[in-house]
């Protein structure tokens, strides 16, 4: 539910390795369809793009938040897409949060953490993420297409971690979800990737359906850091479907269609 901005209260078992990020809910594996016996090559595309981000002039120690401004320009109105920014714990522990489009221009919001010594007691989340341990949380977020949000992740607690989504355009702060990580876990490193993927199978990658948006900088005010999208590639089996810009620390992704 929209909560008050919480930095007036607190100054947010696998990663997605590049190149084999995964859907939230297929792998990238290909399938079969089978038409009147004969069996026709389908494709789960997966992942499409891929950006580096960095946090420069960040505490050595690690930071204790990291924001991700995101614009959706455009996406079906269905599932199958996912926007998502990488974070990374100071002991190579991995976890992503963004945005996916649901049916009936409603969308949801995604904040998850992979690996062994997680915890949660939010209503929003559940034990398991990507079918191996970790902890995943989701809430319903019918965000608009073309308007800026911010995906905050934020320490809350001694060893606990609460995501937000944010409108900008009245700075109703939404909390996502909010899990403990073993005190090992440490600090978020200044530095992680991104991704956009279309996970669900369609009958070849040119039937992927067009989608658009933007990553902005990401940043970490009020802690000391500058942030920057440094680079970004084009992989998996539908890369020739996929393109992308990178102009003043901002990486525009095109995909499908």
């Amino acid at each position: 539910m929209p909560s008050a901005d919480p930095r007036t209260a607190q100054r947010s078992r696998r990663g997605r390795r590049l190149g084999v990020l995964a859907g939230v809910c297929a792998g990238a594996l290909a399938s079969l369809l089978y038409s009147t016996g004969t069996a026709a090559a389908a494709v789960t595309p997966g992942g499409l793009i891929s950006n580096s981000y960095t946090i420069s002039g960040a505490p050595t120690e690690g930071l204790e938040k990291l924001a991700f401004p995101l614009k959706v320009i455009s996406q079906p109105n269905d599932s199958g897409y996912y926007w998502a920014q990488q974070y990374y714990f100071k002991s190579g522990q991995a976890g992503y949060v963004g945005l996916q489009p649901r049916p009936g221009n409603s969308g949801i919001a995604v904040f998850s953490v992979f690996g062994s010594g997680t915890s949660t007691s939010h209503a929003n989340c559940r034990t398991g993420a990507d079918g191996g341990a970790g902890t995943s949380c989701s809430v319903t977020y019918p965000y608009v297409k073309g308007r800026w949000y911010q995906l905050e992740i934020i320490k809350t607690g001694t060893n606990n971690w609460t995501g937000y989504v944010v409108d900008t355009s009245n700075n109703v702060w939404t909390t996502i979800g909010s899990w403990n990580v073993s005190a090992s876990a440490g600090l978020l490193k200044p530095s992680g990737v991104g991704f956009v993927e279309y996970y669900k199978s369609v009958a070849d990658c040119g039937s992927i359906p067009y989608g658009q948006a933007v990553w902005g900088k990401p940043f970490v005010d009020p802690e000391p850091g500058t942030g920057t999208n440094t680079s970004a590639y084009t992989y998996g089996p539908c890369k020739a479907n996929a393109s992308y810009s990178i102009s003043a620390g901002q990486v525009t992704m095109t995909t499908g269609g």
